[in-house]
């Protein structure tokens, strides 16, 4: 059988970044799609103790360039002489070049540090766990609460915490940051609707389980909401003097109740609704909302506890 024509196999020519150039560092990174980075190999080592023990040991992962060939030295022109160049070492890692490119900007404080990104966050957060750059996720930690640049539609000054909690849960989670996969829960328990509607890579318990989180907080709000719809105050049945279009209205008034906190189920949204000014026919009809004001400086105390307290997260 012939042997295989391995020069018919196409080669990707290799690229140096544009924003670690050839000849900026004395080392250099190759992602795995051939893409040369050229940085400090002191700036490696001093941000990441992976690279340090590399570099300390020595590892054979490292490939050192061969020298390029000396010319012949003749005696008269020696004091011009200049020592022949060596390539700097290289190493291949398993980071494309977007990736890479990211991180080695939090490491030279030469580079600006690039916005948050929805699409790359997760392969930067994996390459900080892998590489233990510790400075990325403490930014990460900050920088979902504060901003977020979103493809082809930047807004800017909007966290990523309020446009897709979702995804700093699943994040949070993976990556073992338990006071911020807390506020992401919370951020989903009380937020739009919407928000679970993300599409996330996330394991599916842990999906369920802020899922039921939400759940319980809508149900405690609809049984406020039932209490005013069966006209009982603390307790008590009340017969309010309304007629019958302020009955219309108060039914309106109620349904609307139930829609907000299905929407987002949350005491400001709630408390909103509840004290909204509603139409009458004339005046002291439908005076039904006094009816739950001391109801609602209760419930307002409850809220307070339930909005306040950390959610229990379970390990998925």
């Amino acid at each position: 059988m012939a042997e295989p024509n391995n020069s018919l196999v196409p080669t990707v020519p290799l690229r140096h970044a544009a924003s670690f150039p050839e000849g900026y560092g004395d080392f250099a990174l190759l992602s795995s799609d051939k893409v040369v980075f050229h940085i400090s190999k002191f700036l490696l080592g001093y941000a990441s103790p992976v690279f340090s023990d590399m570099f300390d040991l020595g590892t054979s992962s490292i490939v050192e360039n061969e020298e390029r060939p000396s010319s012949v030295l003749e005696p008269q022109n020696l004091d011009v002489m200049e020592t022949p160049k060596q390539s700097p070492q290289q190493v291949s890692l398993e980071e494309p070049a977007l990736i890479l490119d990211q991180m080695l900007k939090h490491i030279d404080p030469k580079h600006s540090i690039e916005p948050l990104n929805e699409i790359t966050i997760g392969g930067l957060l994996e390459a900080a766990r892998k590489y233990q750059l510790a400075t990325i996720m403490e930014w990460f930690k900050s920088e979902s609460m504060k901003y977020c640049e979103y493809p082809d539609n930047p807004i800017p000054g909007k966290s990523l915490m309020s446009r897709n909690p979702l995804l700093v849960l699943a994040l949070a989670n993976e990556y073992d940051m338990s006071s911020l996969a807390q506020q992401a829960t919370c951020a989903i328990i009380g937020g739009e609707a919407a928000l679970l509607q993300k599409d996330v890579n996330m394991p599916l318990k842990l999906y369920r389980h802020v899922s039921g989180l939400r759940d319980a907080r809508i149900q405690w709000y609809l049984s406020l909401i039932g209490t005013i719809a069966n006209k009982r105050h603390r307790g008590k049945p009340v017969q309010p003097t309304i007629c019958l279009t302020c009955s219309a209205t108060r039914s309106g008034w109620v349904h609307q109740l139930t829609e907000t906190i299905f929407a987002a189920p949350t005491w400001k949204r709630f408390h909103a609704e509840v004290t909204s000014p509603l139409p009458r026919c004339r005046p002291g009809c439908g005076e039904w909302q006094a009816q739950v004001e001391e109801d609602m400086m209760v419930w307002s105390h409850e809220a307070a506890v339930k909005e306040s307290m950390p959610p229990l997260l379970t390990a998925p």
